[in-house]
């Protein structure tokens, strides 16, 4: 709980710097403030460790071996132009149906921070 609620101030910390940062820079590319936003929190989670889990947990059974072939979910292939880190954290954790609740078991936050760095390099 503590490592939870560490992650969100983490997060939401990060997010206001990076958010005022861009509120200040030039330009109205909105897209490279978003990669600005995602690429603080992504050093968080350990990818090689995600990939792991996303095998164990049988995230593969419905996104596919890699996360990008789909199946019964869909293909989580270039999930970080759709959702930042700290957005794919929380879809982990509190998932729209059909995906199934796997947090806060049988995954735990450092699970669901690993297999969301692990699904943004897909």
């Amino acid at each position: 709980m503590i490592l939870a609620r560490r992650l969100v101030s983490l997060t939401a910390g990060t997010l206001l710097v990076a958010l005022a940062a861009a509120g200040c820079a030039k330009g109205s590319d909105q897209s490279s403030q978003t990669q600005t936003v995602a690429s603080p929190a992504a050093a968080v989670g350990d990818v090689a460790r995600g990939k792991q889990i996303f095998a164990s947990a049988k995230c593969s059974s419905c996104h596919g071996a890699n996360g990008v072939e789909g199946g019964v979910g869909p293909s989580l292939k270039g999930e970080k132009a759709r959702k930042n880190y700290a957005q794919t954290i929380d879809q982990v954790q509190n998932p729209q149906p059909p995906m199934p609740k796997l947090w806060p078991d049988p995954l735990n936050d450092k699970d669901v921070q690993d297999v969301a760095a692990y699904v943004q390099t897909l």
